[in-house]
């Protein structure tokens, strides 16, 4: 294969640099996966052997694609690309006895480590109210991707003064390890933490995967986190053959672990590295690069790009502003249906982006009100509704009898008469005994505490679990058949006439239907712990359906690697974009990954981008008046202002704009003329001049302490900042998901006290 004829200079180099630590920096649209996709293709082209060479990206879909590429480079040849995660369950599964982990161990998704947090919560006397579990399980979270196991944590912590919220995270962490090994099963951070773990500490486990894996490329490394830059630092101390590819300007993630330092320190960590820019933008026109650079030129932690491209002009990026967040969504859904009936676009060509998951609700509705068919990333998942659990926790259990999430989901699931009592007393005997529950329930008759009648139950249920076999199965399809038509789970829907019965069934057919479509990939291969890997390692984007012929839904966040030709990025005002959180925390870093955020929503367009704001929007339950976001001063190039957009009309705003603009109007003269008015989008300074003096601004609020509000409910207090009459309090409420920030002088917080 003549690779300098479908490559440019700069991405053949790439392709084509063998030997030692080479850097990508790709821009968006430039290509990235073409590059790693032909450089596998001209190793093995070059004689390396293709179970040599190790790809490791971050989502499901990437790792998909690439195969496929590379499948149609060199067809025939098994090339190993895969997931941070699947690949640490594959080590783990080999050599997972050196951390305690059986070959089996199950793998909890974020709903089975909420239910077990809970559950440690319950048994330390820790107010599940004072605390919520997932604040407590995201500050673990966080402590594992940056290497802090549960003993260095508790000790650094346990003592905690004035952050009681730490201290509480201090005290949990170790149970809540325990129960894990003991379960045999791990979380999504453990998954990283115990490889990197290993590798560190395993001289011998190096040198095997050194022998295995002399080729390592990875992708997206800008989003490393500390866990796993350590992986790959392990993987490549010997052979050193190692290639990155990555945008430090596309670095989104650093409020779940992501250190932008990894890629921007890769020349220091590797001295002698190559380093390639990919800056030819294949995707969006002219105009969408010139916007997106003259934004992200704002940021200092960076590496200097030059982005160009030699698509056409196209139009003008559209500024729309609006009344309200109602005539917002309803202006969408009217430019999309429109555009679709004139046949410029299909529906599926068009996505629209938001800050955060509540900005949607409006644009449901008015798409629905259109008829408009669209998709929502980041709603209820297909593996998380709660019939797909019900049926994959079964399989859990069967796989691994010492899951005790498993065992506590389906022990009475369908009714089969184990209520709430006789549970915590069998998970208390065996707590005692030292066994799994699922063992215990087998001992059932010797516990004490169970009556005759319940011990019966438990150990009834206990022999059907062990009575299921893969073995006797033949596949994962036959076995879930197995145990649907065992245990009747779907029985009590099938006579119902209500809709969401249905579709529970349709549910559990499906998910059949996807164990038949798994067996028949794998064979002879196919293993129960196999499948469940890939239910539980699914993302909510990797069910996005590009060919629904639907609009898309979806966070900033989750746009990142897609591509649209006509994308709406919604609420561009201070305190959305960029977030309240990093204005009030006045750092630089946080700002300039909401700079970062908002880069990666424009790049994602390739025709046509409309930025929207409002005057007014409503959150937290009442009407505020917005702000117009300073990113949208940064950028200096020309920007359609469509101001007061309701259709074709020009406003008489924008002759006023023109006329300023031609020197028509003396506008000093209409400055002295005018009457100052308050103005209907307001700077920051302006409303700060307009809060009111406290007389008495109350001191009593601390990091993690409990709150009530008289409309939100209870809370937790996450951050103070500020003092005097800008003393600030923001709260995390238990059901919402972004923080909720008041004046400490006038809000109505009751506190709840600490425990």
């Amino acid at each position: 294969m003549d690779f300098q004829q479908v490559l440019t200079p700069a991405q053949y180099a790439a392709v084509t640099h063998h030997q030692g630590p080479l850097l990508v920096l790709a821009g968006p649209g430039s290509g990235k996966t073409r590059v790693i996709t032909h450089r596998i293709a001209s190793l093995i082209q070059s004689g390396v052997s293709a179970s040599q060479i190790l790809g490791i990206t971050f989502t499901n879909k990437a790792s998909d694609e690439m195969s496929e590429r590379v499948q149609q480079l060199i067809p025939g040849m098994r090339v190993e690309i895969s997931t941070f995660h699947k690949f640490c369950v594959k080590i783990l599964r080999r050599y997972g006895r050196a951390v305690g982990l059986d070959s089996n161990f199950s793998i909890f998704d974020t709903t089975d480590q909420q239910q077990l947090m809970r559950y440690v919560l319950n048994e330390l006397d820790i107010d599940t109210v004072a605390y919520n579990p997932s604040t407590i399980a995201g500050m673990i979270s966080r402590a594992k991707n940056d290497l802090i196991t549960a003993e260095r944590y508790a000790e650094a912590f346990q003592e905690s003064i004035g952050d009681h919220l730490q201290a509480v995270a201090a005290r949990v962490y170790p149970v809540y390890q325990k129960l894990l090994l003991e379960s045999n099963a791990v979380d999504f951070d453990d998954l990283l933490l115990h490889v990197a773990s290993l590798l560190k500490g395993s001289p011998e486990l190096r040198a095997t995967l050194d022998e295995r894996y002399q080729y390592i490329l990875v992708d997206e490394y800008q989003d490393t986190n500390l866990a796993q830059y350590q992986i790959v630092m392990g993987l490549s101390l010997n052979t050193r053959n190692l290639c990155v590819t990555g945008d430090p300007d596309q670095s989104i993630y650093g409020w779940r672990g992501a250190k932008i330092e990894n890629i921007l320190q890769f020349e220091r960590d590797f001295p002698d590295c190559k380093t390639i820019r990919l800056e030819q933008n294949f995707r969006s026109t002219k105009e969408i690069l010139r916007v997106a650079d003259s934004l992200i030129a704002h940021n200092q932690k960076r590496k200097i790009k030059t982005l160009f491209t030699e698509n056409p002009e196209g139009s003008a990026v559209e500024l729309l502003t609006y009344n309200d967040e109602r005539q917002e969504a309803e202006e969408i859904a009217l430019h999309i249906r429109r555009a679709v009936d004139r046949g410029e676009f299909e529906y599926t060509d068009f996505a629209i982006f938001y800050r955060v998951n509540s900005l949607s609700r409006e644009l449901e509705l008015a798409l629905a009100r259109h008829k408009i068919p669209y998709q929502l990333a980041g709603s209820v998942a297909f593996y998380e509704r709660t019939e797909v659990k019900d049926l994959l926790s079964y399989l859990k259990l069967i796989n691994n009898p010492d899951d005790r999430v498993a065992f506590s989901r389906i022990v009475n699931k369908p009714l089969r008469g184990i209520g709430k009592t006789t549970q915590r007393k069998l998970i208390r005997w065996a707590d005692e005994k030292g066994i799994s529950l699922l063992e215990a329930a087998h001992q059932a008759a010797d516990c004490p505490a169970l009556s005759k009648r319940a011990a019966t139950m438990v150990a009834r249920f206990a022999k059907m679990i062990s009575g299921f076999s893969l073995a006797d199965s033949g596949s994962v399809a036959q076995l879930m058949e197995l145990v649907i038509d065992s245990t009747r789970l779907i029985d009590s829907w099938k006579e119902s006439p209500d809709e969401e019965d249905q579709q529970r069934i349709a549910n559990v057919n499906e998910l059949v239907s996807t164990a038949r479509k798994y067996d028949q990939i794998f064979g002879d291969e196919t293993t129960l712990e196999g499948f469940l890997e890939v239910s539980t390692l699914a993302s909510a984007t990797d069910q996005l359906d590009a060919e629904a012929g639907q609009v898309t839904l979806m966070t900033l966040h989750a746009a990142k690697g897609l591509e649209y030709p006509v994308v709406f990025i919604i609420g561009v005002e201070q305190n959305l974009i960029p977030h309240e959180r990093v204005l009030r925390e006045e750092l630089r870093d946080g700002l300039e990954e909401e700079r970062r955020l908002f880069f990666v929503g424009i790049t994602r367009a390739e025709q046509c981008l409309y930025l929207t704001q409002t005057r007014e929007r409503s959150l937290r339950g009442r009407p505020w008046r917005t702000i117009t976001s300073d990113f949208l001063k940064e950028i200096d190039v020309d920007v359609k202002d469509m101001t007061d957009f309701l259709g074709e009309h020009r406003s008489h705003f924008d002759d006023f704009v023109e006329s300023v603009k031609r020197g028509d109007i003396d506008t000093e003269a209409l400055k002295a003329a005018t009457p100052q008015k308050k103005p209907l989008l307001m700077t920051g300074a302006d409303l700060l001049k307009q809060t009111p003096e406290a007389a008495d601004v109350p001191q009593g609020f601390s990091v993690g302490m409990r709150v009530r509000h008289p409309r939100y409910g209870v809370g937790t207090v996450m951050g103070i900042s500020g003092f005097a009459r800008k003393r600030m309090v923001t709260v995390l409420f238990d059901d919402m998901e972004e923080g909720q920030t008041f004046v400490a002088a006038h809000c109505p917080l009751q506190p709840l006290g600490l425990r």
